[in-house]
C-alpha cells in the first residue's frame, strides 16, 4: 500500500455513518451472543452451568493469543482497499455462518455431545469475529489524526452499536416465541438467521463508505511479536483502559448474561427482560450521541467516561437494595436503569474515543506504529473482564444450586441481584478512579500529533 494523504477536512457524514454502521452490524452478533448465549446454553441446550462458565472462560484464553495476532497482521496488511477494511467484508461470512451455528443445539441426547458442540462452534465464533472487530477498532486512526472527529466516529460508532442492541432487546424474544411458538431452541435458531441476515449487508455498506486515509510511515511495518509487546511496558495511558475496559467488561457481561436470569428468577417475570433492555440500550444511545458536542467542552477525554461511570457505579450500588417486587421499587429500577444507560453509554463511547489517541501515543514514544496491535490489546482487556464474569456467574450458580427452569433457592437469587447491580457498580467506580491518572489531554495530544507529523515529513524527504 503506498503512502497516502491524511485528509486534513472534517469527516462527511456520511463517512461518519458509514463507519458507524459496522459496529451496528456487529452487535447483531456480539450483542446477541453476550446477552442471550449463555441462557441458551443453560435453559435450551440444557447444559451444566458450570460447564457453560468455563467455556466462557476458554474462549477468552483463545481471544489472548488471536487478538494480538490478528492486531499485528492487520498492521502489517497490504491491499487496494487499506490495512483494516479488507478483513471486515472477507471475514464477515463465516462470523456470521458460525453465529446462527452458536444458537443452533446439537441433536443429541447425550449432554457431553452438546456441549463439545457448543464450545467448538463458539471458538470459532470468537475468532472470527476478532477478525472482524479488531481492524474494526483500529480504523479511526488510519481515518483521521483529529481528536475531535475520532471521538464523533467513536460517538457515532457506539450510537449504532446500542441502536442494533435496542432492536435485539426488542426483536429475539419476539422472534423466538412467534417462530419457537413455545419451542425456544427453534426460535433462538430462526432468531440467528434474521440477524445474521441483516448484519450482512450492513457490512458490505461499511466498507463501501469507509476511506483509509491517513498516512502512515511504511519503514515500521516489519515487528516481531516481542517488538509489539515492548510498547506496552511503562505505556500508562494504554494501562489506564485496559483496567477500565476489564471493568466494563465484566459489567457488561453481568448486565447481559445475567438480565434475564434477573427478570425471569428473581423479580419473578421473564417479560419485564424487554422493557428494562430496552430503557438501558435508550438510554445508551442518548448517552453515545451527546458525546460529539460534549467532547468539545472538556480539555480531557477522561472527564466524560469518569463522570458517567461514576454515576452509573453509584446509581447499581443503589439498585442492589431496591424492592423490585413492589410497583414503586419496580419502577425506580427501571428508570435507574435508563440513568445508568446514560452514563455507560456516554462512557464506554469515550474509552473507544481514547483508543486511537493511545495508539498515536505510543507511535510518538517508541516510534512505532502499532494501531492494530493496541486496538487488539485493549479490545482483549474488555474480553477478559466479559470472560471473567460470565466463568463467575456460571460457576457461582452451579455451586448454589441453579435448576434450569424452576424455582430457584435463596442463594441463587441473592448472587443474581449481587452481580447484576452492587457487584457492577462497584467495578464501573473502579474504572472512574482509574481514569483519574490518564494523562493525554487536549494541549498534549496536539503537540504529541505535531511531533509525529513533522517526522513524517522529514522521512518524506529523504
Amino acid at each position: 500500500m503506498g503512502t497516502k494523504t491524511e485528509n486534513k477536512e472534517k469527516l462527511s457524514a456520511f463517512r461518519v455513518i458509514g463507519y458507524a454502521s459496522g459496529d451496528f452490524a456487529n452487535n447483531f452478533s456480539w450483542a446477541l451472543v453476550s446477552g442471550y448465549l449463555l441462557y441458551f446454553w443453560t435453559d435450551v441446550a440444557l447444559i451444566p452451568a458450570a460447564l457453560c462458565g468455563t467455556f466462557m472462560l476458554l474462549s477468552k484464553g483463545i481471544d489472548a493469543v488471536s487478538d494480538p495476532i490478528v492486531g499485528a497482521l492487520a498492521d502489517r496488511t497490504k491491499s487496494k482497499w487499506g490495512r483494516y477494511r479488507p478483513w471486515i467484508i472477507f471475514a464477515a461470512v463465516p462470523m456470521l455462518i458460525f453465529n446462527i451455528m452458536s444458537f443452533t443445539v446439537f441433536p443429541s441426547d447425550n449432554v457431553n455431545v452438546r456441549a463439545v458442540y457448543a464450545l467448538a462452534v463458539y471458538v470459532v465464533l470468537v475468532i472470527a469475529y476478532t477478525c472482524v472487530n479488531i481492524p474494526y477498532s483500529a480504523m479511526p486512526a488510519a481515518i483521521t489524526r483529529d481528536d475531535n472527529e475520532r471521538s464523533k466516529l467513536s460517538s457515532w460508532r457506539m450510537t449504532g452499536a446500542f441502536i442494533a442492541t435496542l432492536i435485539l432487546s426488542q426483536g429475539v424474544l419476539r422472534v423466538v416465541n412467534f417462530a419457537g411458538k413455545g419451542d425456544e431452541a427453534k426460535g433462538y435458531f430462526y432468531a440467528a438467521i434474521i440477524f445474521s441476515a441483516i448484519a450482512f449487508p450492513i457490512y458490505l455498506f461499511c466498507f463501501k463508505t469507509t476511506r483509509e486515509t491517513v498516512d502512515i510511515p511504511m519503514t515500521e511495518e516489519k515487528m516481531s511479536l516481542k517488538e509489539y509487546v515492548r510498547v506496552l511496558k511503562g505505556n500508562r495511558p494504554v494501562h489506564i483502559l485496559i483496567i477500565s475496559f476489564v471493568c466494563w467488561g465484566f459489567y457488561e457481561a453481568a448486565i447481559g448474561a445475567v438480565r434475564m436470569y434477573y427478570f425471569k428468577y428473581y423479580v419473578g417475570d421473564a417479560n419485564l427482560f424487554m422493557l428494562n433492555s430496552s430503557l438501558m440500550f435508550l438510554g445508551r444511545v442518548f448517552g453515545t450521541y451527546s458525546l460529539a458536542f460534549l467532547v468539545k467542552k472538556v480539555s480531557n477525554k477522561r472527564t466524560l467516561p469518569l463522570i458517567g461511570f461514576m454515576a452509573s457505579g453509584i446509581l447499581m450500588v443503589i439498585m442492589n437494595f431496591l424492592p423490585v417486587h413492589t410497583q414503586t421499587g419496580l419502577n425506580s429500577y427501571h428508570f435507574m436503569t435508563f440513568l445508568t444507560g446514560i452514563g455507560g453509554g456516554l462512557g464506554l463511547a469515550s474509552l473507544f474515543g481514547m483508543v486511537p489517541d493511545c495508539s498515536e501515543y505510543t507511535q510518538y514514544k517508541y516510534h512505532t506504529h502499532a494501531i492494530g496491535f493496541i486496538s487488539a490489546f485493549i479490545n482483549f482487556a474488555f474480553k477478559l473482564g466479559m470472560a471473567f464474569c460470565t466463568a463467575f456467574i456460571g460457576w457461582i450458580l452451579s455451586a448454589l444450586g441453579y435448576m434450569a427452569n424452576a424455582e430457584q433457592n435463596t442463594s441463587v437469587l441473592t448472587a443474581i441481584n449481587l452481580t447484576m447491580n452492587g457487584i457492577c457498580g462497584i467495578l464501573l467506580i473502579g474504572a472512574a478512579v482509574a481514569l483519574i491518572f490518564y494523562g493525554i489531554d487536549k494541549k498534549s495530544y496536539a503537540a504529541m500529533r505535531r511531533e509525529i507529523e513533522k517526522k513524517i515529513e522529514e522521512s518524506h524527504e529523504l
